[in-house]
């Protein structure tokens, strides 16, 4: 086949990547004669700045919604066409004995933020500024009240290897398990070493900082309904190069997606179990960093109340200095191609 696509997804419970492990994407495509590549699996460095960035032609993505609105702000033709949301765990961790309960007893106190100094796209700051402000939110605090420190990181997000000297560094592993594992190593060594007093974290991270070593989870002030997030809102985008010329393929691969929200429904034991792969954690985990209800928590659409949490989060990120201009939501979501992959499903809109 000489045509190709590109895919990628987050490291979190996606239908895509339901789609992607059962072989339904491959096997649609091939009917078209078209090629499904993974971004992650290439050894271009050209590739993997177009992963980085977000900006691959020809290219698909269900993952968190930072890096499209990023991309999409600096003038990048990326199309969001459809949206899910988990309940991913999004933390404030801190040492068992520092007495950190609830949000109110973080007033004042040093809180790490990691800033990766090489990354053109920093979803893990973004995420981090989020938890830490929805967490004071909960007590009538903001990120003013407390002290956000800065913690350096010379690795991207996806480039994270072993140190020399690190036990495991002449052995590298692959992989979205050591991904998720050593997301955080830096901010958990400051908290260990007293440099800070918690550190924000989520998903499957949060479940391995949790159990390794005892973290405990400073509580919110209020009940809080909805954890709006990075991955608590996870974004289907797909290249426009490649939606205006190939929207059948589009449609095709939607129509995947829905199908494995589906099956995940009526298969919770094969679900999970492809969806902790996923996420890089065990099994036994998933109930922790995510739901029991996760297998059930992977539909597809555009929802009103869907799209009222990615306005939200928008505020947020121009608020914050993370996107650099306004996006205009209207032309950034193209709901068409779920419209119609929705009615190949049988399902009225």
């Amino acid at each position: 086949m000489s045509e190709h696509i590109w895919y990628t997804h987050a490291p979190s419970p996606t239908a895509f990547g339901i789609a992607l492990r059962k072989g339904w994407v491959h096997e649609e495509m091939a009917r078209c004669g078209v090629e499904v590549r993974a971004l992650a699996a290439s050894p271009d460095p050209g590739v993997q700045r177009l992963r980085r960035e977000r900006t691959a032609p020809r290219s698909v993505r269900q993952g968190g919604n930072v890096a499209p609105m990023i991309s999409r702000s600096r003038g990048n033709d990326v199309r969001l066409i459809g949206l899910s949301r988990t309940s991913s765990i999004h933390p404030v961790l801190a040492l068992p004995d520092a007495g950190y309960r609830t949000a109110a007893d973080l007033l004042g106190r040093r809180i790490a933020i990691p800033v990766r100094t090489n990354a053109s796209v920093d979803i893990p700051n973004a995420t981090a500024l989020r938890t830490v402000s929805n967490l004071l939110a909960t007590a009538g605090l903001t990120l003013n009240e407390v002290e956000l420190v800065a913690v350096p990181i010379e690795d991207s997000y996806f480039d994270r290897r072993p140190r020399p000297g690190d036990p495991i560094a002449e052995s590298p592993p692959e992989g979205v398990a050591f991904q998720v594992s050593s997301a955080q190593t830096e901010e958990t060594r400051a908290l260990l070493a007293g440099k800070v007093d918690a550190v924000a974290s989520e998903g499957s991270t949060a479940a391995i900082l949790s159990a390794t070593l005892g973290l405990t989870q400073v509580e919110p002030g209020l009940a809080v309904s909805r954890d709006l997030n990075n991955r608590s809102l996870l974004a289907v985008t797909v290249s426009g190069g490649l939606l205006d010329r190939d929207p059948g393929l589009v449609i095709d691969i939607l129509v995947q997606i829905l199908a494995a929200a589906e099956w995940s429904i009526d298969n919770e034991a094969e679900a999970r179990r492809l969806i902790a792969l996923d996420a890089g954690i065990h099994e036994d985990l998933l109930d922790f960093a995510y739901s029991p209800r996760v297998s059930r928590q992977l539909g597809v659409d555009l929802r009103m109340d869907k799209l009222a949490d990615l306005r939200q989060q928008h505020e947020f990120l121009l608020e914050r200095g993370i996107i650099e201009n306004p996006v205009d939501l209207e032309e950034f979501i193209e709901p068409e191609p779920l419209k119609v992959a929705l009615a190949r499903r049988g399902v009225m809109v």
